[in-house]
């Protein structure tokens, strides 16, 4: 309870409304994607792609603790998105089991650097390390221990692919247009 009261303390009042607005901002994104991703899972999932659009989930847990790099921000941005996203999907309250575990994923990357390093190779480590704490909760709930070694190993390359592209790259390209944009001065991210 202590360690909980110090995090909070020491994130600023911008860092929490902004955490707060863009993860609920990205939780409805995250459900605008859920109709890209059923459309395109039909066509890919007999190759095992299925996993190929599903990158986009994992930005929230890269692209918000970018901005605020503090410890915690990843599993809490990601845990409210999938919150708001539970609640316009058919995944429901399960959404955040997702998102915790995505959040996770990431935030071990980045305590792993100490939350001081944020290029896009940490970026994209970052959104692999997730997708892969994503992939195990699948590979639990979804039982691909009864599918073969090969066709778990396209769909988690396809995911790590996705992911590295729609949550890695794109976080780095999105925050940076923010910050010539002057939008992100208040922000740890502009002290670099």
């Amino acid at each position: 309870m202590n360690k909980t009261i110090v995090l909070f303390k020491s994130l600023s009042i911008f860092e929490i409304v902004l955490t707060t607005v863009l993860a609920v901002a990205l939780g409805v994104a995250f459900w605008g994607w859920t109709f890209v991703y059923e459309i395109a899972k039909p066509f890919l999932k007999v190759y095992g792609l299925s996993y190929f659009t599903a990158g986009f989930w994992i930005f929230a847990s890269v692209f918000i603790p970018q901005i605020v790099r503090k410890p915690s921000i990843a599993i809490i941005s990601s845990v409210i998105a999938a919150f708001i996203e539970s609640m316009l999907t058919h995944w429901g309250l399960m959404s955040m089991l997702w998102g915790f575990a995505q959040g996770f994923g990431a935030e071990i990357v980045f305590l792993l650097y100490g939350y001081k390093k944020w290029n896009a190779s940490v970026l994209i480590m970052a959104a692999l390390v997730s997708t892969l704490c994503s992939y195990a909760l699948d590979f639990f709930i979804y039982n691909y221990g009864n599918l073969s070694l090969n066709f778990n190993l396209i769909q988690l390359s396809s995911y790590l692919f996705s992911s590295a592209l729609l949550a890695g790259i794109l976080s780095l390209v999105v925050s940076k247009r923010l910050l010539r944009l002057g939008l992100l001065e208040q922000f740890l991210i502009a002290k670099d």
